[in-house]
Formats: structure tokens, sequence, C-alpha cells
């Protein structure tokens, strides 16, 4: 009898290690879109992309890309295959209460990663500095599932995210936020 399991084992474990991952690929597109003309004005990047990844990239509120920052409008999907998110200069859309500061911070991102993690900057009054959370993972659904949440609690600290920012360059997802009293 032990014998037999030991052979199903060997065999469970034979074909485990055989099977192949399938993983997906999306195709997806940034578009530089014009407010003031109301029509695409270009084809800024083009990507292809995990499912999770995808998510990560929607979710953000702009994106770095050839070191100048993008702030997204809307997404769209056409035939559950191409994907684009439509972006504008960042100037154009800048929030009013932080204004230069998020690009500012956003440019001044210089550390790297191999896989998707985050960045936390937070809000002094007048511009963002890095505040140091250690991170539990770096999963990319899991920086998506964070980007959903307005609100994140450490130590007992209330933090409010005011904006996100990706750089895919670097891998990084820039969480800019404030601390709150709730």
């Amino acid at each position: 009898m032990r014998l037999i399991r030991l052979c199903v084992w060997k065999r469970l474990l034979l074909e485990l290690t055989e099977r192949q991952v399938i993983v997906i690929y999306y195709s997806l597109t940034y578009r530089n879109w014009s407010d003031d003309r109301q029509v695409e004005t270009g084809l800024l990047e083009q990507v292809s992309v995990t499912r999770d990844e995808l998510f990560m990239r929607k979710l953000v509120d702009a994106t770095l890309m050839k070191n100048k920052l993008w702030a997204h409008l809307s997404n769209e999907c056409e035939d559950r295959r191409e994907h684009a998110v439509y972006v504008t200069e960042y100037d154009n859309q800048k929030p009013a209460e932080y204004g230069t500061a998020i690009a500012d911070a956003a440019l001044a991102m210089c550390k790297m990663s191999s896989m998707y993690s985050a960045e936390y900057m937070l809000w002094n009054g007048s511009a963002f500095q890095e505040l140091d959370l250690a991170e539990s993972s770096s999963y990319t659904m899991e920086l998506a599932e964070q980007l959903l949440d307005h609100y994140m609690v450490r130590g007992g600290t209330t933090y409010e995210f005011v904006y996100s920012v990706l750089d895919a360059d670097r891998k990084k997802v820039l969480f800019l936020m404030k601390e709150v009293d709730l």
C-alpha cells in the first residue's frame, strides 16, 4: 500500500512539474486626447500586458511615459480585445490643490524594481515626501486592489490616497497621499 501511494505521489509531482502555464496577453494603447478639439491626436505607446497588469494600468490616475506625465481621462475596450487609455498632458488636468507637486514627485522617482511594487509619498502641505512603509507584497493584482481603495490605515495612522502614478519603465506605482483624521 505504501509503495502504491509513493508511485501515485511521484506521478502527481511529475504531472505538476510538466504542466504548462498559459499566460494571455492583452493589447493596450495609450492615446493622446485633445479636449479642445475633442479628437484623438496620436498614439503614444502600445504594449502587451497580462490581465492583472491591464487592470492596474487602467486604475491609476496618470502614467509616466518617456519622462513625461500623462493624466488618464478614460478607458475603453473594443471587442474585449483591444484596450485603450486616453490621456492628456498632466498640466491640462492637474488637481488644483496639489498642482505641480504631483509631477515633481513622479519625475523625481529613481528607484527601480524587477517586479511591480508600490512607493508611497506623503503630502506635507507644500510637497510630497517619501514615506517608508513596509510593504507585504508586490503582486500586480494586490497593487490594483490597493488602487481601488480611498484610504489605508497603517500603524493606527489613516492615509487618504489623493493620486496615483504608474511608471512602467521602473515598475513602480506611486501612491500620493495625505494623513487624515477619521
